[in-house]
């Protein structure tokens, strides 16, 4: 999703909601992105070393950050992963583990590319996590409505994973209790998505928040659903469905999966 479409650019930038979050959340260390690596970005200049148009202290910042998390990381900017350039990383997992893995997965991006491409925002960031082989059963990525939290969908969608039919109750009590008591009234938008992964046994970790709109990435639902429940303006709390393939529909390209499950609808 272009977020210079919407008018969230600040307020889901992870500058702005990562320190009143932290505690909950993923450590992340963020450094500004320098003015020189954005003129390189937005000028598709892949000729120039990054070593040879930025300040030297800023690359051992960079180099510096890198160590601290033993030299194991997941990058993002202020709002997105390069996820669609995994293809340019060994195994296809975006592990970073040098300043020129960064370069090369944001420049690969389109996603990146289209972020840093709006020229009126300039506190772009890098922000560095460690990296963590995630189960992706574990992701869930979950829907608020005037702060009521209405929907949650595993965001390895659609693939089947037969313990969700046994342990989604449980999966919906754990980030009920995770929402109401770390995010609602706290997080300054009253309609949003926010991303968790779970960890055995009951730990919950925030990973990244992000705007409510017809871009958004829904995962198991649709759009047109859930503009239905934010047109009715209902604030009364009502427990959130948890919706995952209850059926195993063989292997298949997503693509493909996707096109069978819209035919069952």
């Amino acid at each position: 999703m272009k977020l210079r479409e919407t008018q969230h650019l600040k307020v889901f930038s992870i500058t702005t909601w990562y320190e009143q979050f932290k505690d909950i959340s993923l450590r992340t260390i963020i450094l500004n992105l320098a003015p020189e690596l954005l003129k390189k970005f937005r000028t598709e200049d892949y000729e120039s070393e990054v070593e040879d148009i930025c300040p030297a202290d800023y690359i051992n910042e960079l180099k510096n950050a890198l160590n601290s998390l033993n030299s194991d990381a997941f990058v993002k900017n202020n709002w997105h992963a390069p996820t669609d350039a995994r293809f340019m990383s060994f195994g296809n997992i975006l592990k970073v583990t040098s300043v020129s893995d960064i370069i090369l997965y944001f420049t690969s991006s389109d996603i990146i590319m289209n972020d840093f491409d709006n020229k009126n925002f300039d506190s772009y960031c890098i922000a560095l996590r460690p990296w963590m082989n995630i189960h992706p059963a574990s992701e869930f990525r979950c829907i608020v409505i005037n702060n009521i939290l209405r929907g949650i969908s595993p965001r390895d969608w659609p693939t089947f994973y037969a313990h969700f039919a046994e342990e989604g109750p449980e999966i919906i009590s754990k980030i009920s209790t995770f929402f109401k008591e770390h995010i609602c009234n706290k997080f300054p938008k009253h309609t949003y998505i926010f991303d968790v992964y779970t960890t055995y046994p009951d730990s919950i970790t925030l990973l990244d928040f992000g705007p409510l709109t017809n871009k958004t990435n829904l995962y198991a639902f649709n759009w047109k659903e859930i503009q239905s429940i934010m047109n009715k303006g209902c604030t009364k709390e009502v427990a959130p469905v948890f919706r995952y393939l209850e059926n195993d529909i063989g292997i298949m390209s997503r693509a493909d999966a996707l096109f069978k499950l819209l035919q069952l609808q």
